[in-house]
């Protein structure tokens, strides 16, 4: 009796997974306003949105990961940043999966205020941090150094100090085993 009683909860079981199993399929999201135009397929990329400031957002435009992909299942990893405010052009970062941004002010008295970009990988608490200015209507890349992002003491927003010279990026680096944070010029 006992095993007619498990066949029937078997079979109850399987008629009520009967249904249809929902698969991917492939939407295009269309993100077009007077402010920003982007155009991805979602079956092979995602959208991360970040705030940058107020009004400013960033949308970071990066290829959905392969199962198991430690960075050795494509050829590139790329990304690429547009912005809701008009004025700054899309940014394209090679070797990231996605980034952590940032908007440090004026640095150079252009009237446009400069973007931290800290690129996302697969492992590891380091990363590099890169400091980006437009010249011309592209970014170009101003400093580069390394950061240590899994301590909260210098976060990305407040990676660029101001110097009696100017401004300086804090970049971490190791020193007989102890983590220290070096002030480096920047220059334009």
């Amino acid at each position: 009796m006992n095993k007619i009683w498990i066949y029937f909860l078997a079979f109850a079981v399987l008629a009520a997974c009967k249904g249809k199993v929902k698969t991917e399929e492939k939407v295009d999201v269309k993100i077009d306003s007077p402010q920003v135009k982007i155009d991805i397929d979602t079956t092979e990329q995602e959208i991360d949105t970040v705030l940058l400031a107020t009004k400013d957002t960033a949308f970071v435009v990066k290829d959905k990961l392969i199962k198991d992909d430690m960075g050795d299942k494509r050829e590139e990893y790329v990304i690429n940043v547009f912005f809701s405010n008009a004025k700054f052009p899309k940014l394209t970062y090679n070797s990231a999966i996605g980034a952590d941004l940032a908007l440090v002010g004026d640095l150079n008295g252009d009237g446009l205020p400069e973007l931290l970009l800290r690129p996302d990988w697969f492992s590891s608490c380091w990363a590099s941090i890169n400091l980006f200015s437009l010249k011309g209507n592209t970014w170009k890349l101003i400093k580069k150094g390394s950061m240590y992002f899994c301590s909260d003491e210098y976060p990305l927003p407040k990676r660029v100090v101001k110097t009696e010279t100017g401004y300086g990026l804090l970049t971490d680096s190791l020193a007989d085993d102890k983590f220290i944070t070096i002030k480096r010029e920047i220059k334009f």
